[in-house]
């Protein structure tokens, strides 16, 4: 049986792996509050938002009973520890809307800032 050919990598090649660490690593320097979802104040906080809506709010106006698995933040906080642990600042979603349509949003906002 043949093998594969050897692949040509330059010195300079980086694993994903590596590549990966280098990422969190920046994200860790440029927004230092992400450590904030460490913190035990944090992890109330979604407690009691979890608790207290147990379902994904973007799901329900489809009249959809989705479990909520993520707290979102309504307006984004950047840092400001207030709008971070701000109750009235939460919403419950699930994962899925979390990921897909609420990033999007947060993208096209991004995009929108900068024109």
């Amino acid at each position: 049986m043949p093998s594969r050919p050897q692949v040509f990598r330059p010195s300079t090649y980086k694993g994903k792996q590596q590549r990966d660490r280098e990422h969190d690593a920046k994200r860790r320097d440029e927004k230092p509050w992400r450590g904030w979802y460490k913190t035990a104040a944090w992890q109330a906080a979604r407690n009691a938002q979890l608790n207290s809506q147990p379902l994904c709010e973007r799901c329900l106006p489809r009249d959809e009973i989705v479990p909520a698995t993520v707290v979102n933040h309504r307006r984004a906080h950047q840092g400001d520890w207030s709008l971070f642990i701000d109750p009235k600042n939460h919403e419950s979603v699930c994962k899925p809307c979390h990921d897909g349509e609420i990033q999007r949003e947060e993208r096209a906002a991004a995009t929108r800032s900068f024109r």
